[in-house]
């Protein structure tokens, strides 16, 4: 299984960890005037009922029906993010609190950065508990781990013939 490794918590850093996106959208009713989710289209229906919230909503495609908040704009763009992007996006939309899944890696961390500098509350939703199995981290040793467990031997075989 490729599981990319977790963020660390910096001190400074505002997260509350929930696990669902029901308690994501407690925390933003609680926190929020402007939340950027980026945590996929997937149970967006968690959100409907808040009033008083405008949501930015990052896809990376764009949604089959219209969205369920009743005040949203919909970005869509692909990772990966930098820094100053997140920056300029928390910024120039007055965002005040980031939902995210806590997927980890370095691909989609600066939003958590820029969130931090910002001082804004992140509401990161738990990792599913984890199948058993072999875990690696990223696609180089999955990719090693595939060529040690199923790739064809090439040495040739040694027989020892006794006379």
């Amino acid at each position: 299984m490729l599981d990319r490794a977790p963020w660390q918590r910096h001190p400074l850093d505002r997260w509350i960890e929930v696990e669902t996106m029901a308690g994501a959208a407690m925390a933003v009713a609680r926190l929020g005037r402007c939340c950027l989710v980026t945590s996929g289209a997937r149970d967006l229906e968690a959100f409907a009922a808040i009033d008083g919230v405008h949501f930015v909503v990052r896809l990376i495609e764009a949604p089959k029906v219209p969205l369920p908040m009743r005040s949203y704009d919909l970005l869509l763009s692909r990772g990966p993010f930098n820094l100053a992007g997140e920056r300029a996006l928390i910024r120039q939309r007055h965002i005040d609190i980031l939902v995210a899944k806590a997927s980890g890696g370095a691909a989609t961390e600066p939003k958590l950065i820029a969130a931090r500098e910002a001082d804004l509350p992140v509401v990161l939703l738990r990792r599913p508990r984890a199948e058993p199995g072999p875990r690696v981290q990223d696609i180089p040793a999955a990719l090693d781990w595939i060529d040690r467990h199923f790739r064809p031997r090439t040495e040739p075989a040694i027989e020892v013939l006794q006379p």
